[in-house]
């Protein structure tokens, strides 16, 4: 069979959960709102800029597979315009050691003439021999770019002075100031140029000689029949690259954080209207039904079509329902009274009548049996409808302004004269203690706890009724000598039906109380008069360990003006 779920409480005090074997502290239950929720699942736009991320990746990938491609075939296209033209690439020295060519002006401007045409405006071209002689050289590798005035408007002006400032940040610019020099190592020892000039083309990336930049050389063979006389090489930085990247990259993180900012703030919004309307109908649901159970006022339904208008009109419909049982209920005891007084009453008086008669002398033995528990019946149906009639007298009772001191003092000198094997102990203040209320219900709550007392209290012993009082608030005390007050049941000890009077404290008690039936309503009726009031009632044990104390604080009746 399934586990059923039951509720437990651990070595230390706190509330566990407990699903078969398993027991999960509350504490451990992280309580999140529907907010903090909806901004963890928004979170989940932040894997945008990680995929964007990734893609952008691939694309550099693939742009830089495509510039090499684009400089290897454009120093194919200037070595084969150089085909099998020997004089372009001819040199011979002079008796003085310098170098001189037939025909080189018009040589050196023919091969120039042909780099300039196949060159990009961000790349150089550079003609050496076999020699490793450079012969012509074209081009720059740094790309000036003219200046473009910004365009107007609010937006572009959030990405000039926000965003770009941002992405700046983030985002590895590509340098604009760097030493562009050929490297001697790279006519010398050039891996591309070694393996241009034995005939194979090449390419290669390298570091510019200061390293701020990125440098990719193409080198392809100048064939003259089937001999290699020279090679041309081609450059370009990956500045093109990093810039296109880098706008892609920012214009991918604006596009993320504005999304991410529409979606998180609509999904907020959303969510906030969300605990908004349950937040709403909790407080219905707390404010329909009071801490006894009982319904305050109707449940207002939500006219709205979805889930949430659902819960709440099914909730209003549950109120309605409950409401209902709970007047059965309260009109039951009164119902039950009625019903029950009758026969009674035919059962006294036919009690009564065979007192009358001629019996045999053990019959008045369980004719005083019948009588007390007729006797003990009429005083549970007047305990029964005492409850019911209390509230209904509290809907319409009046609040006047009393001295409470006044009221507790006339109660306890009646149950001085009343019960003399009792001895009160009356503590009142020196000054008036003015409570707003009604002093008739403030003197049957003293009533209720002079009894509950005397029920626990030995003949003899002493109980004592105090009246404090401080700046705000007024305090009345019973206290008892008797049975102590079990800690679970303190919090339940004023609500409807509750007893705890056990045989030991039973045992305890004064006579009249051994032979009086319980239900549990006296310090329910002390809770009802005190709330009334606006007080509160708590019972506890004594500090010294010999009995109980209950107090009630109201509070004082506000100065005049």
């Amino acid at each position: 069979m399934p586990s059923t779920p039951s509720t437990a409480w651990d070595t230390a005090g706190s509330r566990v959960e407990r699903v078969g074997e398993a027991r999960v502290p509350e504490a451990l239950r992280a309580r999140l709102s529907i907010r903090a929720k909806v901004v963890l699942v928004s979170a989940v736009l932040a894997a945008i800029p990680f995929v964007g991320y990734g893609y952008v990746r691939e694309m550099e990938n693939f742009l830089r597979t495509a510039q090499e491609q684009r400089v290897i075939a454009t120093a194919r296209a200037v070595a084969t315009a150089l085909h099998d033209r020997p004089r372009l690439l001819e040199f011979r020295a002079d008796d003085d050691g310098s170098r001189r060519r037939p025909g080189a002006r018009a040589a050196t401007q023919e091969i120039e003439l042909i780099l300039t045409g196949l060159r990009r405006a961000s790349s150089r071209i550079f003609v050496i021999d076999q020699q490793r002689r450079l012969l012509a050289i074209a081009g720059s590798l740094r790309q000036e770019l003219p200046a473009v005035p910004e365009p107007g408007g609010a937006w572009n002006w959030v990405q000039t002075n926000l965003l770009r400032p941002l992405w700046a940040q983030l985002l590895e610019r590509p340098p604009e100031d760097f030493d562009d020099a050929i490297p001697e190592d790279l006519l010398s020892g050039g891996r591309e140029v070694d393996a241009a000039l034995s005939g194979v083309p090449a390419s290669r990336w390298r570091p510019t000689p200061d390293g701020r930049a990125v440098v990719l050389g193409a080198a392809h063979p100048i064939w003259s029949g089937t001999e290699v006389i020279g090679a041309v090489v081609v450059e370009e930085t990956t500045n093109s690259v990093l810039t296109l990247r880098n706008r892609v990259f920012e214009q991918l993180l604006t596009v993320t954080l504005v999304v991410f900012v529409l979606g998180a703030g609509t999904l907020l919004v959303f969510a906030s209207r969300l605990s908004r309307r349950l937040r709403r109908l909790r407080d219905e649901a707390e404010q329909a039904i009071d801490a006894r159970g009982r319904v305050r006022r109707a449940f207002r339904e939500s006219g709205d079509g979805d889930e949430i208008g659902d819960l709440s009109r099914s909730f209003a419909t549950a109120v309605d329902r409950l409401a209902e049982y709970n007047e059965y209920l309260e009109r039951m005891a009164d119902r039950l009274s009625h019903e029950l007084r009758t026969p009674i009453a035919v059962v006294s008086s036919s009690l009564d009548n065979l007192r009358t008669r001629a019996l045999p002398p053990d019959a008045g033995v369980y004719i005083a049996r019948a009588e007390d528990g007729v006797r003990r019946l009429n005083a549970i149906l007047t305990s029964m409808s005492e409850a019911t009639r209390l509230e209904q007298t509290l809907r319409a009772t009046e609040r006047e302004r009393f001295d409470l001191g006044r009221v507790v003092s006339g109660c306890v000198a009646g149950y001085t004269a009343a019960f003399p094997q009792h001895r009160f102990e009356l503590r009142l203040p020196e000054r008036r203690v003015e409570l707003d209320g009604a002093p008739d219900l403030i003197a049957q709550l003293v009533d209720k706890l002079a009894e509950n007392a005397m029920d626990f209290t030995a003949p003899g012993e002493p109980i004592e009724v105090a009246v404090d009082a401080d700046a705000t608030t007024a305090r009345l005390s019973v206290s008892n000598i008797g049975a102590l007050l079990p800690e679970a049941m303190a919090d339940r000890l004023f609500e409807s039906m509750v007893s705890v009077r056990s045989p030991a404290a039973k045992a305890q008690a004064s006579g009249r109380a051994k032979s009086e039936p319980h239900l549990g309503l006296g310090l329910f009726i002390v809770r009802l008069i005190a709330e009334f009031h606006r007080g509160a009632v708590r019972a506890r044990n004594r500090d010294d360990g010999r009995g109980v104390i209950v107090e009630v604080s109201f509070p004082l009746a506000a100065t005049p003006i």
